[in-house]
């Protein structure tokens, strides 16, 4: 049973991180730069379904450039680091040994 909350914690965090991080990056846009984001459906489907991954494409996009592709990987090489501390954490509370 305690498996499967670790499995829960998980695909929750794979999508809320990412949705958290966009959320907040397009509050401060540009209205050029907001322009280019995706639309509200397109967001949630992309984050659902690809998780952190959808994180360079979405700061490539509304910025086109290297840079935001950097900021998009850093962040997602972060969130992923998050949701495995996390995991680690749980597991360990549960008295799970982490893989």
């Amino acid at each position: 049973m305690s498996e499967i909350l670790v499995l829960a914690q998980s695909l929750v965090l794979n999508a809320l991180l990412p949705y958290l991080i966009v959320r907040r990056d397009l509050r401060g846009l540009s209205d050029e730069r907001l322009a280019r984001a995706w639309t509200d459906a397109s967001f949630l489907s992309a984050v659902v379904a690809f998780g952190p991954l959808s994180l360079p494409v979405h700061f490539t996009k509304t910025r086109r450039s290297l840079l935001g592709f950097g900021l998009g990987v850093g962040l997602a090489a972060l969130s992923l680091a998050a949701q495995a501390l996390v995991t680690v954490l749980l597991s360990t509370a549960l008295g799970l040994e982490p893989n």
